[in-house]
């Protein structure tokens, strides 16, 4: 035999503030703070030669380097910094979400747009070089992972004690 009990409960307005806040603990203060942080790790991987994405490690060399115009690139570290506005319209934004707001890293303006594009797909004969996790299945490196579940993990908590 089974019961079914209605139960009504009164919430003064404090605790229903708080229920709605823990049901979106993410605020757009905190969504920035991470998208910020992603790009800013992201910039100093790639300065490094190395890749944002899991798994990817170190870009390939370039093949020939005194191709480029000034001498501006070594072999290595592969730093994909020619002129500079491909990695400064690296950008991160703040989206309304189920969660309450996310964080989305895109490149502003289509011309690095399609320069990502190429890195993704190794266009006109260069190696592969993404930097933008695509959505099916790749992730962030383990050191940009852990910096925003940081971040997330500290806002959460604050939001649960009441302090966010």
């Amino acid at each position: 035999m089974s019961i079914k009990v209605d139960v009504t409960v009164s919430f003064s307005p404090e605790l229903k503030k708080a229920l709605e806040d823990i049901k979106k603990p993410i605020d757009r203060s905190t969504a920035e703070k991470v998208g910020d942080d992603i790009v800013k790790d992201m910039k100093r991987l790639i300065a490094t030669g190395q890749s944002p994405i899991k798994g990817n490690g170190r870009f390939p060399a370039y093949k020939d380097p005194k191709k480029y115009p000034g001498n501006r690139k070594s072999k290595t570290p592969v730093n994909l910094e020619l002129t500079g506005d491909f990695l400064d319209d690296l950008t991160s934004k703040a989206i309304s979400d189920p969660a309450g707001y996310a964080t989305t890293i895109t490149y502003d303006g289509q011309k690095s747009q399609d320069k990502e594009r190429g890195h993704r797909e190794g266009a006109n004969g260069q190696p592969k070089r993404p930097t933008i996790p695509a959505a099916s299945g790749e992730d962030f490196a383990v050191s940009i992972k852990t910096r925003y579940t940081n971040t997330l993990r500290d806002r959460i908590i604050a939001v649960l004690k009441g302090k966010g």
